[in-house]
């Protein structure tokens, strides 16, 4: 069953969360989240995730069978992929603020 990530992630791989971004700024922050999380996750992972989002008709097997990788791996690293977005979705700014005390100290 497909959550509000899923659905977020679909809208940012299909360039509809950017259009939706110039009309309401604060999917800004959701474009700029998931920027982030691709970039600290190993390519490998972010190809995989990529992959599946990008392309609406794309089932998970396909997926699987092109990373030539188990199904177990591939859901786990969307599972991982999937949490860390929501808890910068969540707590991003809370984690900005606690840096920038830590840089002070």
């Amino acid at each position: 069953m497909a959550d509000r990530t899923d659905k977020m992630l679909r809208d940012y791989f299909s360039g509809r969360l950017k259009l939706m971004a110039e009309v309401e700024p604060r999917y800004k922050k959701d474009m700029a989240d998931i920027k982030f999380c691709l970039s600290v996750i190993k390519p490998e992972h972010s190809e995989v995730i990529k992959r599946y989002y990008s392309d609406k008709f794309i089932t998970w097997e396909e997926v699987v069978s092109e990373a030539g990788k188990s199904h177990s791996s591939l859901r786990t690293w969307r599972n991982d992929f999937k949490t860390l977005l929501n808890v910068m979705t969540q707590h991003g700014d809370e984690f900005i603020e606690l840096r920038h005390e830590a840089l002070q100290v």
